[in-house]
């Protein structure tokens, strides 16, 4: 997702990156720099950014938040994958068709996770909207699954390929923005957003005014505290300086959601989709498909599938290391079920 937040251009954007910053999760004041990072993914980001992290709570952010119209120049277009088929050859629609399939194979954890949750709460409706909902293939499984599913996201070409290939009432907007003003959901999901954001408890605010009285909100982010992120630091793939601007341990996350008035109803550490992709991409981030889609540079189908097929065999490598660390607790991905306290 490109939240629309703010963000400089490497170290010439963080004139006082050396002085002292307050956590944007907790508050504490006195964070101090703890390493610096580069832009692995893409190459789009020129130089280094500078990561502070909080002595409370552990949450590594940038500081100063880097300005907007830069960070924006840094998710290209790519960087949201699209269902449906571009490639007038053969080879290339056959490798499309097998991408979608296993999108859609692996966006059932997310699924599986909303309805745990509804079927807990079995007299609770089912309207659902996922903000930051790309091209909207959750949306898509969540409304097969019987959810009423709404959506919103930053692109505009998402929107319309959501809308398109699905059917989908998504609409174009940021975090905050207005455009389901009036209209209230049982659940609000954010996969993948909220280290994007440089007003975290602002996000929550918002979402708060989003939801009916007892709705619930269902955050999914990479996890600062997994044993991935210790193994490979700032060459972490959860990481993604400088379009992830605040990440997140688990204590960060739960302070956060506890000053914004939130209780904590369920939590777990593994994600199919995106724990082994995070180890396989920290070590070979010129593999990563999304990586690969946001550069445009290989245009070879069978160079194209020659370097998915590699980076399946490392995401395959890479699973028990996942499942291992999840099942100690540091696992790569926090997802979080909350409520508004009092709901």
């Amino acid at each position: 997702m490109n939240p629309g937040t703010e963000a400089g251009r490497g170290n010439g954007g963080h004139p006082d990156a050396g002085g002292p910053a307050a956590c944007p999760a907790c508050l504490a004041d006195g964070c101090t720099v703890e390493t610096n990072g580069g832009d692995r993914l893409f190459r789009l980001a020129p130089g280094r950014y500078p990561l502070f992290r909080c002595r409370r709570c552990r949450c590594l952010f940038q500081h100063p938040m880097p300005a907007q119209e830069a960070l924006a120049e840094f998710y290209p277009e790519g960087y949201w994958r699209f269902a449906g088929p571009s490639s007038s050859r053969a080879a290339g629609r056959l490798l499309e068709r097998a991408e979608q399939a296993w999108r859609e194979f692996a966006n059932q954890g997310h699924v599986r996770f909303l309805r745990r949750s509804a079927r807990r709460r079995p007299a609770a409706g089912r309207s659902l909207l996922d903000v930051g909902c790309g091209s909207g293939l959750f949306l898509y499984l969540a409304g097969r699954a019987g959810f009423e599913a709404h959506g919103m996201d930053v692109s505009a070409r998402a929107v319309r390929a959501a809308r398109a290939q699905y059917g989908l009432d998504v609409r174009p907007g940021e975090v905050g923005s207005g455009q389901w003003n009036g209209r209230r959901f049982d659940y609000v999901t954010m996969f993948h957003v909220l280290e994007h954001l440089r007003d975290p408890a602002g996000a929550l605010a918002w979402v708060g005014g989003l939801l009916n009285p007892g709705g619930r909100v269902i955050i999914q982010v990479p996890n600062a505290d997994s044993l991935q992120a210790r193994v490979f630091g700032r060459s972490w793939y959860g990481l993604d300086v400088p379009r992830h601007v605040v990440n997140f341990t688990p204590g960060a996350l739960h302070r956060l959601l506890a000053r914004c008035g939130y209780r904590v109803c369920s939590r777990a550490r593994f994600s199919l989709r995106d724990n082994p992709a995070s180890i396989a991409s920290s070590i070979a981030p010129l593999l990563d498909p999304v990586g690969l889609h946001g550069r445009r540079r290989i245009t070879s189908a069978p160079l194209r599938a020659l370097m998915e097929g590699a980076y399946l065999g490392l995401f395959l490598l890479a699973l028990p290391f996942a499942l291992l660390e999840s099942a100690v607790g540091r696992g790569g991905t926090l997802w979080v079920e909350a409520e508004q306290a009092g709901g």
